[in-house]
């Protein structure tokens, strides 16, 4: 993809699956063309509202000619490794009758480093309602959501390309298969989890009670029996919202794989794999800001030591 790309029409028939998708968004409340970027999934049509300004629009022999808005998005960045604002110079121009199929490409650039490019595939049709249509993301490119962090891989060991399947169904919308990889991984690696939490609670000084009661968990053939072990809190600092994240991971991965709807299927992945990211991070913190703290006391007492 370019720099600078125009809109092409594009007939329903040369895009069958498109089209069909594009029907079935239509009793959908529109979301705005930047949500749409930003947060939904290749392969998925939607109802789109501010997809182009009243002022970039005309209309000739039937056809509705417009310019695609361009709004600044809100994106991961491979480079900064982190969420950056990024803004687009491409011009794309569409000439379409209404509720006819078009195509687009339009290219972002990370308004941090202005090197990283994200670019988007798009199916859109236009409507006679101003700014209004339905849009459909062939795909996008680098692949769609943020990438799972190496702290989380490198917990997994040679089960990490099963945690990448599973983040890549999940950017495709396919619950159960997320789901199936997440709780795969989670259960092959109970302990590991179970230890380096063990490390986090010896390092912070909790109790002997807790740390026994995670041994004991340890035991367990699954997560979920596992969960029953264990009965004091979690240190503060493991906390997300006050709330105890392992007995979060033990409802999400309770549900029973073939008797949810895949909707629910991949609410639940998408729980897992946020919550999980995040105590792995905050048990990370938690060990390095210790360590570093410690290190100071020392020095600070050499150096007394030392007058």
């Amino acid at each position: 993809m370019t720099e600078q790309e125009t809109g092409e029409s594009a007939s329903t028939a040369d895009t069958p699956k498109a089209a069909d998708e594009g029907n079935a968004a239509q009793d959908d409340a529109p979301i705005t063309f930047k949500h749409f970027l930003e947060t939904v999934h290749p392969s998925v049509a939607k109802n789109v509202s501010h997809l182009w300004g009243t002022s970039g629009a005309s209309r000739t022999s039937g056809y509705i000619i417009i310019r695609m808005v361009r709004p600044a998005l809100r994106l991961h960045c491979q480079r900064c490794d982190g969420e950056r604002t990024f803004r687009s110079d491409s011009d794309v121009t569409l000439n379409s009758k209404p509720d006819s199929a078009n195509v687009a490409y339009i290219s972002y650039l990370c308004g941090d480093c202005r090197k990283h490019v994200k670019s988007f595939a798009l199916w859109v049709t236009v409507s006679e309602t101003a700014g209004v249509g339905v849009a459909y993301k062939y795909g996008e490119k680098p692949p769609f959501g943020v990438p799972v962090p190496n702290k989380v891989l490198r917990l997994f060991g040679e089960d990490r390309d099963n945690f990448i399947k599973g983040r890549q169904c999940e950017n495709q919308g396919l619950g159960v298969g997320t789901f199936a990889y997440y709780r795969r991984v989670v259960e092959n690696h109970k302990n590991e989890i179970f230890d380096e939490i063990i490390k986090v609670c010896e390092t912070v000084g909790a109790s002997k009670e807790l740390i026994e009661e995670l041994g004991s968990a340890k035991k367990e053939t699954s997560f979920t029996k596992a969960m029953k072990r264990i009965k004091t809190a979690l240190p503060e600092g493991l906390l997300i919202g006050g709330q105890n994240p392992l007995t979060a991971l033990h409802n999400a991965l309770s549900i029973g794989l073939h008797n949810e709807s895949d909707a629910k299927c991949l609410e639940a992945a998408h729980d897992v794999r946020l919550v999980l990211t995040d105590l792995i991070e905050r048990m990370s913190l938690l060990r390095q800001d210790n360590s570093e703290l410690q290190s100071a006391v020392q020095r600070l007492i050499a150096k007394k030591g030392g007058v």
